[in-house]
């Protein structure tokens, strides 16, 4: 194994910090992690986030059927999509009633076409899988903005409760055990920019239609 391949989730962590520093500090972004977002523009963001889960994971288990890369670091746990369907229900929210925004639409759309590219949907899935580290102290704040309590509500923000610095620890290593080529290394990089983007672009238009 070679030096890059050892690094994967250091070259993807350095290569990704000016979109992650942009998605971070969103307007959006930031009122949502000072509890300062309306609720029903929270509901929204989960929307949004159930579209793009659904893709993804959709496209990252008829993958692992030929790629022992995702098999070896995406567990049924990693699966957001139900997390999303309980607190959407919990909002009284049906998911099949959910209309994609542009930005979702777009990103939906790389994902499909990313469908035969294993490393690149583990890009994509890196970027929200890392997003659980920051969402956990997130979703402590939105309980007393929104009356809610641990579980329906908040489930995809805390999918790991406890476990989360533990499982955080086992996916990076697990993907540094991989042994990705210098072309799927690549891929990687490049599709988990495309996903900080992709998180950048959607708050974008929940901020737009906020104030339309």
């Amino acid at each position: 194994m070679t030096e890059e391949t050892q690094s994967v989730m250091k070259r993807l962590r350095e290569s990704t910090r000016d979109l992650h520093d942009a998605a971070e500090h969103h307007d959006f972004q930031r009122a949502f992690a000072q509890g300062s977002l309306p609720r029903d523009r929270y509901v929204g963001y989960l929307g949004q986030m159930y579209l793009v889960h659904k893709a993804l994971e959709g496209q990252l288990r008829n993958a692992a059927e030929s790629s022992e890369a995702i098999r070896s670091v995406v567990d049924e746990r990693q699966y957001q999509v139900p997390y999303l369907v309980e607190d959407l229900e919990f909002f009284d929210v049906d998911p099949d009633s959910i209309e994609p925004l542009p930005g979702t639409r777009r990103v939906v759309d790389e994902i499909n076409q990313m469908a035969s590219e294993p490393a690149s949907l583990l890009g994509l899935h890196y970027v929200l899988e890392g997003s659980n580290n920051g969402s956990r102290f997130i979703a402590r704040g939105l309980m007393s903005a929104y009356g809610l309590t641990p579980g329906p509500g908040l489930r995809y923000l805390d999918p790991y409760g406890d476990e989360q610095r533990e499982r955080w620890l086992a996916f990076r290593a697990t993907m540094d055990e991989v042994g990705f080529s210098q072309e799927d290394s690549d891929r990687l990089l490049e599709a988990a920019r495309h996903m900080f983007q992709s998180i950048v672009d959607i708050s974008d238009d929940l901020l737009a239609e906020a104030v339309s």
